[in-house]
């Protein structure tokens, strides 16, 4: 029944938008930049490109069959960082993100065997491969992720769909599996699959810790850019704390819970967290039964992170 309402849940956000609609002036330029942190030399032939190019994408995804899933995946995704390369230079910086200690503390001190799905530039299992840990990155495209493998840092990078993990790595291998603002841009059929492979690969007790962006604060994707009220590019799918623990429950795993930092170095999971986040949502949802209500739940998420509720997913499902 979990499994069929999820499925039900996703089906609601496939409905695609008209980009004729869309306005693109120089407050859209603007938010561009600002949404992918890019400088005043990105223009509005940047945002014309990179809007028509991914709306063609995002539907090539979401029509795609799970026979051609994996090759229409690395096509799309080769595609996007070849014509749009200014969303993938490298970024030097020496700075070690609050985020990378808080990521480091709920691993813990001892020297473990982290696998990472979709590790981008690779810089937050860089940091955890710097302070001792065996790692392992991974990225759908060489385009995004191997092209800026650094040879000099013995950072291993494997091959993997993102989502048949099992089929390219040893069942029971990792102490943790972790991914960050990764599983919005899977299929959204392939994420209980994604969760179960995820399970397989890691040894008796391990985690599978990752962070998504919440739904009722986004969209988080392009379509922020454009003021749209759901994700309509390639975050094919934003969801909830609900959505999360019911399908992470349904692929097997024993204990799931919501991750709380109020500072870097003292992260916690706690099963409490995870149900209050739970309530708010179901509040969240019944709010959203009105469709005038959209401006205001999204303007108060101001008010509801004052009360500890996260705009962003972290969850730690245990195996």
């Amino acid at each position: 029944m979990e499994a069929l309402a999820l499925r039900k849940a996703q089906n609601e956000f496939r409905a695609p938008i008209d980009i004729s609609d869309l306005v693109i002036d120089e407050r859209t330029v603007s938010r561009y930049r600002l949404n992918y942190g890019l400088g005043s030399d990105i223009d509005a032939n940047h945002v014309v490109q990179h809007l028509e190019l991914e709306y063609r994408l995002t539907r090539r995804l979401l029509e795609s069959s799970p026979e051609t899933r994996w090759k229409t995946f690395y096509e799309c995704y080769t595609t996007l960082y070849k014509e749009l390369p200014w969303l993938n230079l490298p970024r030097k910086d020496s700075i070690i993100k609050p985020e990378f200690i808080a990521w480091s503390s709920l691993i813990g001190p001892e020297s473990k065997r982290i696998f990472e799905i979709g590790s981008g530039q690779a810089k937050l299992i860089r940091y955890l491969l710097s302070i001792g840990h065996s790692c392992v990155a991974t990225e759908i495209t060489p385009e995004r992720g191997s092209k800026h493998l650094n040879q000099q840092d013995g950072l291993i990078w494997h091959n993997t769909d993102g989502v048949h993990l099992a089929e390219f790595e040893e069942g029971q291998t990792y102490d943790f599996v972790i991914s960050t603002q990764l599983i919005e841009h899977l299929h959204p059929d392939d994420l209980l699959e994604h969760f179960r492979n995820t399970k397989l690969i890691l040894k008796p007790g391990g985690e599978y810790i990752f962070d998504t962006p919440h739904r009722g604060a986004g969209p988080h994707d392009l379509s922020a850019v454009f003021n749209l009220d759901r994700p309509a590019f390639m975050h094919l799918r934003e969801y909830t704390f609900i959505e999360l623990a019911a399908a992470l429950r349904a692929a097997g795993y024993k204990e799931v819970r919501a991750i709380f930092a109020r500072s870097a170095e003292r992260p916690h999971r706690s099963a409490l967290y995870l149900q209050y986040c739970i309530l708010w949502d179901r509040l969240l949802s019944i709010i959203r039964l009105g469709p005038r209500m959209e401006n205001f739940v999204r303007s108060s998420w101001k008010v509801r992170t004052k009360l500890l509720v996260p705009r962003n997913i972290w969850l730690s499902a245990t195996a």
